[in-house]
């Protein structure tokens, strides 16, 4: 800077030091406008901001989740009772079946041979029992003789029933109405008595199978009535019914096995998919309730912060009973109408000033 100032002319050299100068007064004023401003954005109130809300008398319970799938209630697998080759099939997946609704039938070529024989058979045994009943009524012909055509005539009874069971066994029926989950016979394909050709399954009542623990089993009893939640169905929540309760634990478990029924005529759930049962594990319907996050602890003691009626604030002592995580039951230490601090009151004492906030 000297060197600067000793390369410029008098005139110059005045100028210069006059700007200097001039800039550095103008630094110190902006210096203490900003000192200044600091200060005052020290300045902190000393009135804390609050909310409140009143304390009510209401319904409070604490619930429990438990998740399962959905089964149809009843769900058959259709075996046909004669072994053979398929000759039509009626239905396929999917389809809607009433009871007695034809599935698919075997080929009666054989069957029915087989049954005309045997019917032939016996109209000729019970013609000719009906003769030797006469002969032996009046005697022409000895007991033994007429006992020995009767067992002809029984043993060919016995041949047609069983050869007319086989061709109605040719012709399967759907044992329940639903729906058809499974097929698997084609026409033309061979019918196995050891293998299910068609399953089918009534949806329009469905249940869950679950478990419940220890804790909750003297909770819940037959008949009690849960919130259900399919999400891939809808947001609303259904409502079951538990229609079975293990008292014992499952085999190598530890927890009480559980069944919880379903209505669905509209067949909008179906089975596999997942279900959320809402059992309610705790109830009182004339509890003094007030949110969670009132109940503080401060030296060992739960308190709430009430506010009185000329906005002082009081530390009150309280027990709490149930807490459901979003409200908490007052067992003692507050009634009905009382205002709880429910914001701010982690930072208030019952000196502090306070301003309610909405």
């Amino acid at each position: 800077m000297k060197k600067f100032l000793t390369g410029l002319t008098a005139t110059k050299r005045k100028k210069a030091i006059l700007l200097i100068i001039i800039v550095l007064i103008v630094l110190a004023a902006v210096r203490i406008i900003v000192t200044n401003n600091s200060n005052k954005a020290e300045v902190v109130s000393d009135v804390i901001n609050i909310k409140v809300t009143d304390v009510v008398k209401t319904t409070l319970e604490t619930t429990a989740p438990l998740t399962g799938r959905i089964s149809p209630v009843k769900e058959v697998s259709v075996m046909p009772l004669l072994a053979g080759q398929v000759q039509n099939v009626y239905v396929e997946l999917g389809d809607k079946v009433s009871s007695g609704t034809v599935l698919f039938d075997i080929d009666k070529t054989q069957i029915e041979t087989a049954y005309t024989q045997a019917n032939e058979a016996y109209l000729n045994a019970k013609a000719n029992y009906e003769r030797m009943q006469t002969l032996f009524s009046a005697g022409a012909i000895s007991k033994q003789e007429f006992e020995a055509i009767k067992l002809q005539y029984d043993t060919a009874l016995q041949s047609k029933i069983m050869a007319g069971d086989s061709l109605s066994n040719a012709t399967v029926t759907a044992p329940i109405g639903g729906y058809v989950t499974s097929v698997n016979v084609t026409s033309g394909g061979l019918a196995s008595q050891a293998a299910a050709a068609v399953t089918i399954a009534d949806i329009s009542t469905v249940e869950i199978n679950t478990s419940v623990s220890e804790q909750l089993i003297n909770k819940i009893k037959l008949n009690d009535k849960v919130d259900v939640l399919i999400p891939s169905v809808s947001e609303k929540k259904f409502v079951g019914t538990i229609t079975a309760l293990s008292p014992a634990p499952a085999v190598n478990s530890l927890t009480y096995p559980l069944k919880v029924t379903l209505d669905n005529a509209d067949a909008m759930i179906k089975p596999g998919m997942t279900a959320e049962i809402t059992v309610v594990s705790d109830k009182n319907e004339n509890a003094i309730v007030i949110p969670s996050n009132a109940v503080m602890i401060r030296g060992g003691k739960t308190i709430a912060a009430v506010l009185s009626a000329d906005n002082k604030v009081i530390l009150k002592e309280i027990s709490v009973g149930i807490d459901n995580g979003t409200e908490a039951e007052v067992v003692t230490g507050l009634s009905e109408g009382e205002k709880v601090v429910i914001e701010g009151q982690q930072y208030i004492d019952e000196e502090s000033k306070v301003k309610i906030i909405e």
